[in-house]
């Protein structure tokens, strides 16, 4: 089996589904949070 080491940041992403980008100002209610991981580390592993 073959070894990768990959040097990179991990992170925790949280994400919100909202309808619409929010205008200057404008505050809006999102639906569906998740937390996934992320990061550029993370990224290259998965694609390696």
């Amino acid at each position: 089996m073959r070894q990768l080491t990959v040097l990179g940041s991990v992170n925790a992403d949280h994400v919100v589904k909202v309808d619409s980008f929010p205008r200057p100002g404008e505050t809006l209610h999102g639906h569906g949070y998740a937390v996934i991981a992320g990061g550029k580390g993370a990224n290259q592993a998965v694609a390696a």
